[in-house]
């Protein structure tokens, strides 16, 4: 659950940004009083992390209270886990399981929290163009564990209450319905942003 909304939600604010631009292509020459006022507009780009993973538990966020089966992973061959695999360190080579998680966790969302603290540094997923391909499954959702480098961290979230994003979440615009325009890492879709073509 986590990495397929890392996977789809790196990039959630950027659903803000280009409302905006497309509002702005068809707009009269004289906008209306209200939009006259924005002087600035501010995209925070949450890169390398999915809506779920630092927004998942936000108040009133299509988030994890929702994600129900759809969060169950399934192994290559199509079979659901009984337990997620191990969390892996692709840093060391070979990947190696991460001692600070246990060998076996619920096949679904858990709180990296419970685990490692917010500000610990834990292993960057895989994010390439055919990792996601294999992930997203036919839009079924279901392969994120199957195809990382990371084992079961890929369903990790975090309490991201404990951020300065929830603040300006809270106060400005959040955007939980967004998913990223291009299929690939978060360098596509930087220039995706600047280049919609």
């Amino acid at each position: 659950m986590a990495f397929w909304t890392r996977l789809f939600g790196q990039v959630a604010a950027l659903a803000l940004a280009l409302a905006v631009a497309a509002v702005a292509q068809t707009a009269p020459r004289t906008p209306p009083r209200d939009l006259a006022r924005i002087e600035h507009i501010v995209v925070i780009y949450l890169e390398n992390h999915s809506f779920d993973n630092l927004f998942g538990k936000f108040p009133g966020a299509d988030g994890l209270a929702r994600a129900g089966k759809r969060s169950i992973q399934v192994g290559r061959d199509g079979q659901p886990y009984k337990t997620l695999p191990p969390v892996l360190d692709p840093a060391k080579n070979p990947p190696q399981p991460d001692p600070r998680f246990p060998a076996e966790l619920p096949n679904g969302p858990f709180p990296i929290d419970k685990y490692v603290s917010l500000d610990a540094k834990t292993p960057d997923l895989v994010h390439r163009f055919y990792q996601q391909q294999l992930q997203i499954d036919g839009g079924k959702m279901d392969k994120f564990v199957a195809y990382t480098n990371a084992g079961g961290l890929v369903m990790g979230y975090q309490d991201g209450g404990k951020l300065a994003l929830w603040k300006y979440a809270q106060q400005f615009t959040l955007a939980d319905h967004f998913f990223h325009a291009a299929l690939g890492g978060s360098f596509l879709n930087h220039f995706w942003t600047v280049c919609a073509c």
